[in-house]
């Protein structure tokens, strides 16, 4: 049959059907249509955002749109039995930020009422005459079962090694390396250390828990940021950098606006985040925190502007926490925010890193309406900034 008889033939289906044409438009599932042979004769609005579809595709094979392996013959099965199933698959983007894209498909083929049939009806048996696909989107789903699966080893790892030292550690002391002077000391310390590693573990899960929690709102209150780091974090930090003959500095623009914070938290960003700089900073170097306002501009109101098109801009005030150390690729800058990512695994365990204090940090910051970014380069050092609101 000629495309054109084809797209004739299934018209009835749907034009002369109003009520099924509103469905087909407003579902929220993608959905396309297809004839007997698998050509695109309709789809609605949630697909065409799904897949970047256009008007093109009408005429098509339903492959050309569905690049995916199995799609052709699931289609054909599907019309030639003239059986409904379903089958989940999934398809590679070009987006940075997914690389796949998960979908529920759903075949439902429809047989059109005949007034006649012929014998090439017969011969074709049950093919059905078109066919519904359905397309459920559980690419978030998959994706939070991937992370939960990853956590769960992750955790499991970070916690292997702690436990497996100090089982060992006792087990040969309990053998009789406590009668030993030589080796008891050492022994112990070793205990103690890994220990302290999984205290803090610990302490960074229950942390992350209860910033992921829903139910968790932070008490945001007027709050100086000039005074919190000369109380709380200046003394100690200063303790750390001297440790390794690191200069730290601290600059903030005069006079410092009072920021929206809730204080612990916020004390905990920033000594999270000059930690890290004096961690991954050599000796004798540099570590410097600067704040300073910052006009960040809003997205436009659904509302019409009537005095002028000029972006509404917002005061923010913008930390950096700048070291000279030995930097970061630009290519890991995306993964840094995740739970227990760490570039150089062995020396983040070896200086004690949990793998989760920046992604706690994230959390915190996204918790105060702030963002937080890195700007590095591989023995230049690094820059960590974030932003927070500005005080009414």
């Amino acid at each position: 049959m000629p495309q054109h008889e084809t797209l004739n033939s299934m018209t009835p289906l749907f034009q002369d059907q109003p009520m099924l044409m509103t469905l087909l438009r407003q579902f929220q599932d993608g959905i396309l249509v297809c004839d007997s042979a698998g050509i695109v004769v309709e789809f609605n609005q949630a697909l065409k955002e799904l897949l970047k579809l256009n008007s093109a595709v009408l005429g098509k094979h339903a492959a050309q749109c569905i690049v995916q392996d199995d799609f052709p013959v699931l289609l054909d099965m599907a019309l030639s039995t003239g059986e409904f199933f379903e089958k989940e698959i999934s398809l590679k983007l070009e987006k940075p930020a997914i690389k796949k894209l998960y979908l529920e498909v759903r075949f439902i083929p429809l047989s059109l009422p005949k007034h006649t049939e012929t014998a090439t009806d017969q011969a074709a048996g049950k093919r059905a005459d078109a066919c519904i696909i359905i397309f459920h989107d559980v690419t978030v789903i998959r994706v939070t079962e991937k992370m939960r699966r990853d956590f769960v080893a992750n955790v499991s790892h970070e916690l292997r090694t702690p436990l497996s030292a100090i089982e060992g550690y006792a087990e040969t002391l309990l053998e009789g390396a406590l009668d030993d002077d030589a080796v008891r000391h050492d022994f112990v310390k070793v205990i103690h250390r890994h220990a302290i590693r999984l205290t803090h573990l610990v302490s960074d899960l229950l942390d992350l828990s209860k910033l992921e929690s829903p139910d968790y709102i932070p008490i945001l209150s007027p709050s100086s940021l000039v005074d919190l780091v000369e109380s709380q974090i200046k003394e100690l930090a200063q303790e750390k950098a001297k440790e390794k003959e690191i200069a730290l500095r601290f600059h903030f623009e005069d006079p410092l606006p009072m920021v929206m914070a809730d204080n612990s938290s916020l004390q905990q960003v920033i000594t999270n985040l000059i930690d890290n700089a004096i961690k991954y900073t050599p000796k004798k170097g540099q570590v410097t925190l600067k704040a300073r306002v910052i006009e960040q501009a809003v997205s436009k109101s659904s509302k019409p502007q009537k005095q002028s098109n000029q972006p509404k801009v917002k005061k923010m005030i913008q930390v950096d926490v700048i070291d000279n150390g030995i930097g970061i690729e630009s290519k890991y800058f995306s993964r840094l925010f995740e739970r227990f990512y760490r570039v150089d695994k062995a020396r983040s365990r070896e200086m004690g890193g949990t793998g989760l204090g920046l992604s706690i940090v994230k959390h915190i910051v996204q918790l105060h309406e702030g963002e937080i970014w890195v700007n590095s380069k591989v023995n230049q050092g690094s820059t960590f900034s974030f932003t927070l609101q500005v005080a009414s």
